[in-house]
């Protein structure tokens, strides 16, 4: 009898462990850990749609998208795709004589895939090409107009990491750290 409540005991033990352990996975451990993302470091991006000094107004917001996953290790900090949005700073319309457009786009910030600010500087600035100096000069200068400034869809940008960054993970046993 003595070897039959040893016995129970023990299944009892077991038992209990194991849904103890089954719960565990199921619920999961939540770990959190910093990672810093280093000042200088670059993130490529590249314009969703085409721009134009004719048809964008000043503060508009404009659309990139990152090129490349930015890792930190094995960890995917800001996966490949990621919106990034910009500012239109400057903008000058093309007119006659002198006057070639001209648009100045502003980056403030990249946002991690957990939405923390990653802040960075980058700034994308282009002109219009020029008329001919013959034509610019002459009585004709005043029918020729200048050209606009145009950021083509797929055009890329380098944006610097502004200032060390710490990144904060939180993760759980079942994801990947």
């Amino acid at each position: 009898m003595n070897f039959k409540v040893i016995f129970a005991s023990l299944l009892v033990v077991v038992m209990s462990m194991s849904v103890a352990f089954a719960s565990t996975n199921e619920i999961g451990t939540a770990v959190s850990r910093n990672l810093t993302m280093t000042k200088d470091r670059i993130i490529k991006v590249r314009a969703v749609d085409t721009i134009s000094s004719q048809k964008i107004k000043q503060n508009a917001q404009v659309h990139f998208k990152v090129i490349e996953d930015i890792m930190i290790g094995d960890v995917v900090i800001v996966p490949v795709n990621t919106d990034v949005e910009a500012i239109i700073t400057k903008i000058k319309k093309a007119g006659p004589w002198d006057k070639d457009g001209e648009l100045e786009v502003t980056f403030s910030e990249v946002k991690t895939k957990d939405g923390q600010p990653i802040p960075v500087i980058g700034m994308l600035q282009l002109r219009g090409d020029k008329p001919q100096f013959l034509i610019k000069y002459s009585l004709f200068g005043v029918l020729v107009k200048g050209k606009e400034a145009v950021i083509t869809a797929g055009k890329e940008v380098d944006l610097k990491i502004k200032e060390e960054v710490m990144i904060r993970m939180d993760n759980s046993l079942n994801e990947s750290i």
